[in-house]
């Protein structure tokens, strides 16, 4: 591949990842990615996290091509083992009801809805918002000898460049419907952010003796050990304290109840209001604060827990409320039930980079609900 052609491939992977991309761009990608992915050279211009959405898009239109049994699709090594758990999107019974309805009863608007992109708000500690899709790359800020810097594949970094008069600034980090971003904070702790939510922090990290950090909605930490500072999340009245752990929280405000799942290490989750309560997490467990303020804990599939991180929708018996609550985040829709038929629960998977007719042409499949859009609205009925 040629240094033009090579920047026309990038430029291409970037319009796909901000849902820009025509249909005929989107073509020309598979054409190129399909030519190129198995040379080192040509794929090692492109993140994990791009590749990974490259081979999910592939991996997305297996059921386009099902009458092509011979052809092989190959996995680049690296993203296989993630990217063929994405590889089957089934609703029980209902994997063949959805090869065999090519006749969909779903109504919608000439523009389909793109899903969401990498994108996000940063507010310094001064008031001043910097759009992080519009920033240019490299340094974008820097506050009291901290520096904030845009990396090439779209993360926020932190770095302390001076050991001497670092404030504890406040930053928020803010992602809207329809975005999702990471961030390396100063301590190298990594934190996913899930759309619709915020995480607010210092920009030394360093309160009391503690990383300290405040979040709303919800969000996948990799947290750096450092036995000296443990690191403290704040979520709806609900703390969770770590020395140096994998694990993920969901406390959206629209929902009734935070969930904590623990991925790897250990965490202790506590909640204080009147009567002290608190719970010891081990790998693979989930706790649950309930509307009554109780903490329960159970053994989960942390995978489903995590689905979002990792490009998924997954559904274990979920209800249709809270699944249309998770695609209005993503989607950036506004979600109106005619009939009454939140609590009923469908099981399966689908990726999250489906444009949304996709993912409701599944959901109707199941035979639980019908769906209709107009504009950005998403009308669901018996």
């Amino acid at each position: 591949m040629s240094g033009k052609n090579q920047k026309e491939f990038q430029k291409l992977v970037q319009k796909y990842l901000d849902g820009e991309a025509s249909t005929e761009e989107k073509n020309a990608l598979d054409d190129y990615y399909l030519l190129f992915r198995d040379e080192p050279d040509q794929t090692s211009l492109l993140s994990d996290k791009q590749l990974f959405f490259l081979e999910q898009r592939l991996e997305n239109g297996l059921f386009a091509r099902i009458h092509q049994p011979s052809k092989v699709w190959r996995m680049w090594p690296r993203i296989a083992s993630v990217a063929a758990t994405v590889a089957v999107i089934v609703f029980g019974a209902s994997l063949f009801v959805y090869h065999k309805q090519q006749n969909t009863n779903i109504t919608t608007n000439a523009t389909d809805i793109t899903p969401g992109k990498i994108a996000a708000t940063l507010t310094l500690s001064n008031g001043k918002k910097i759009s992080l899709s519009d920033a240019a790359n490299g340094e974008i800020a820097k506050e009291a000898g901290i520096s904030v810097t845009k990396t090439a594949d779209g993360q926020i970094v932190y770095e302390i460049k001076e050991t001497t008069s670092v404030e504890n600034n406040i930053n928020t980090l803010t992602t809207s419907k329809g975005e999702t971003y990471v961030l390396t904070l100063p301590d190298k702790s990594r934190v996913w952010m899930n759309a619709a939510s915020s995480l607010t922090y210092s920009t030394s990290l360093n309160e009391h003796k503690q990383r300290r950090v405040k979040l709303d909605g919800e969000a996948y930490f990799q947290i750096a050990k450092d036995k000296a500072h443990p690191f403290i999340v704040e979520s709806k009245g609900q703390e969770v304290e770590v020395l140096g752990t994998h694990f993920n929280i969901n406390s959206y405000g629209d929902d009734k109840i935070v969930r904590t799942t623990l991925l790897e290490g250990s965490v202790k989750v506590v909640f204080q209001k009147g009567e002290r309560n608190e719970k010891i997490l081990k790998p693979g467990q989930q706790s649950i604060l309930l509307p009554d303020n109780r903490i329960a804990v159970k053994e989960v599939d942390v995978n489903e827990a995590v689905a979002w991180r990792d490009g998924k929708f997954i559904f274990d018996r979920e209800d249709m409320g809270t699944i249309m609550r998770k695609v209005a985040r993503w989607y950036n829709v506004e979600v109106i039930f005619e009939d009454d038929i939140q609590n009923k629960q469908i099981t399966g998977s689908v990726s999250r980079y489906a444009n949304l007719s996709e993912l409701l042409k599944v959901l109707e499949a199941t035979g639980r609900a019908h769906f209709k859009t107009e504009g950005r609205k998403v009308i669901i009925t018996k």
